[in-house]
């Protein structure tokens, strides 16, 4: 699959049937004022919702990807959201101010990484004490979307490598039997 297959992919009606975005952020601890990062926001699926409701804060919209980050700018002008920074990152450098940030958002990216906790860890660096922290993952089962199973993380293994990370679990919620929604807070 191409680049360009890809990013239409993640922008699909279908896609929104399993997990709307807006949906989504009526369970995070999302408030109009916050700065929140959406680190491995490919074509601003998310993002742009999260902008538009961030009407008083700010969205810094984090890929290591040039193609998805060239996506997401065509996207952010087309809705006219002057309140999004868009910026290249590494795997765990995040071009971010420490202790800077309300909320992190991770949708689907937690899995990619080698270093799981050392990859939490650098984002729980990025949010201030008692920062938010949403992660959207698969469950380790057969679906028709996502990674493969061994990359797949059970809401067990992502609460302990939270913990290791300095995050305290909040809550959890299913989606839709094969992805699940988890929210944690840094440390006070």
């Amino acid at each position: 699959m191409t680049n360009q297959e890809f990013i239409k992919d993640l922008l699909s009606p279908e896609r929104q049937e399993a997990v709307d975005p807006f949906l989504v952020m009526t369970f995070m601890p999302i408030e109009a004022y916050d700065h929140v990062a959406d680190i491995g926001c490919g074509p601003g699926y998310f993002s742009i919702p999260m902008a538009k409701h961030l009407v008083y804060g700010k969205l810094y919209a984090l890929d290591v990807s040039e193609d998805m980050l060239d996506a997401l700018r065509e996207r952010v002008a087309e809705a006219s959201l002057g309140n999004v920074e868009i910026m290249e990152c590494g795997p765990t450098d995040f071009p971010v101010p420490a202790g800077s940030l309300d909320g992190v958002f991770l949708a689907f990216v937690t899995h990619y990484n080698e270093d799981r906790v050392a990859f939490l860890k650098a984002t729980t660096e990025l949010l201030r004490p008692g920062g938010w922290c949403t992660v959207l993952e698969f469950y380790r089962k057969e679906t028709e979307h996502g990674p493969p199973l061994h990359m797949r993380i059970e809401p067990a293994e992502l609460r302990q490598m939270a913990r290791e990370a300095g995050l305290d679990f909040r809550s959890l919620r299913d989606f839709n039997g094969d992805q699940y929604m988890a929210v944690f807070r840094k440390r006070r």
